[in-house]
């Protein structure tokens, strides 16, 4: 007879009294089809409105209902400290949401997924049958930008869903991890959990599902969570620094050029809009000649020169794009005010144009691989 696996859903609660009660005893149901022995662990961040008072009745009445206790630090100190007291006791943790917006029914599918052989199992909104009903136009459109930078910016390349919080992971992957670098307080913590389990070399699937809003309670969502995703973005992919500062460098080089360049065009009677597009391309065609020689001169001769210097035209073009992106819902989505958004929108341009410049225009190893030959190998977990 085969010994079962252990696993353990791990909820983090804040004011959650409306849906807390009706979400255990709706696991306790999914447990009896699972083929895992299964254990519920409540991380509550101290709930004003006694959230805490009714886990304990079920902590009393079942041996596989648990609760922690802390303060409330974010969403990523809640799972940090749940995976704390779970990642030696169990084979597998699943992450969930207190508010059903994560189907309790469909753990058995991410169960089953790990029992095939698979590390992490993503509950995705963005894989062929997933969907998210309940969400407007703009909430799409903001949840959409921001799985992009998570992905290409991030350097999350294979994963379609990468701010979902339903997911189940072998703890012997979570071992591996550093604690440390899962320091991101609220929703940003999603992304760099991903990032560390990718950089570790997690076997990744990502099953479907509906994702729909609460009923009851309020959003933990901020505003400031949401700044801080997309600076966390860039920060997963600028752990490697020397690089960058050389980017940086000729970066600032080209503005230069390009001040410059307006000026005598304009002052030469030259229309100031026209004189304004060859400075930008002279600039251009500057920051891809520096970089080449310079940033990038360890890459030279794995593609042809002309080929590099379109490519990084293209690439700079998509970087104004993601400015103005940025700028425009910063802005009139967060209310920040313009010019932050648009500081925010230049340096995620500039983050933008060095990854792209990297993967694409000179061809630089990425994602795993290239993340642990700058890293280093495999930190041990930090518990």
């Amino acid at each position: 007879m085969s010994i079962k696996m252990k696993g353990c859903v791990v909820i983090p609660t804040y004011n959650e009294k409306e849906n807390i009660s009706k979400l255990i005893k709706t696991l306790l149901r999914v447990f009896e089809s699972v083929d895992f022995e299964m254990d519920i662990l409540v991380v509550d961040d101290n709930s004003p409105d006694g959230t805490g008072k009714i886990v304990n009745r079920f902590v009393k009445l079942y041996n596989n209902v648990h609760m922690i206790t802390g303060q409330k630090n974010g969403l990523g100190a809640a799972y940090i400290r749940g995976f704390k007291h779970s990642i030696d006791k169990y084979d597998v943790v699943v992450m969930m949401d207190a508010d059903f917006s994560h189907d309790p029914y469909k753990i058995p599918e991410l169960l089953k997924e790990i029992q095939n052989g698979y590390d992490l199992v993503i509950g995705s909104r963005y894989v062929p049958g997933g969907s998210t009903p309940d969400w407007s136009t703009t909430r799409k459109l903001i949840s959409r930008s921001g799985n992009f930078f998570a992905r290409v910016v991030g350097g999350l390349y294979k994963v379609h869903d990468c701010t979902g919080a339903f997911r189940a992971i072998r703890t012997d992957l979570l071992r591996e991890i550093d604690l440390k670098y899962l320091a991101t307080r609220g929703y940003a913590f999603l992304s760099t959990l991903l990032f560390e389990l990718q950089m570790c070399g997690a076997k990744i699937k990502e099953i479907p599902i509906t994702f729909h809003d609460r009923e009851f309670g309020q959003t933990k969502l901020t505003k400031k969570d949401m700044v801080e995703f997309f600076l966390n973005a860039c920060r997963l992919r600028l752990r490697s620094g020397q690089r960058f500062a050389r980017f940086l460098t000729v970066g600032f080089s080209g503005m230069i050029v390009n001040t410059f360049a307006l000026w005598l065009l304009a002052t030469q009677g030259l229309n100031y809009l026209v004189a304004g597009a060859i400075a930008v391309e002279a600039s251009i065609l500057f920051n891809f000649s520096l970089n080449d020689i310079y940033t990038f001169k360890d890459q030279i001769g794995r593609s042809d020169y002309l080929i590099r210097m379109l490519r990084f035209n293209g690439v700079a073009l998509y970087g104004f794009v993601v400015n103005l992106s940025a700028l425009y819902l910063l802005t009139t989505y967060t209310g920040l005010n313009y010019l932050l958004s648009n500081f925010i929108g230049m340096f995620l341009a500039t983050v933008f144009n060095y990854v792209a410049v990297m993967d694409w225009t000179w061809r630089i190893e990425s994602n795993v691989y290239y993340s642990k030959r700058l890293f280093g190998t495999k930190s041990k977990a930090g518990h």
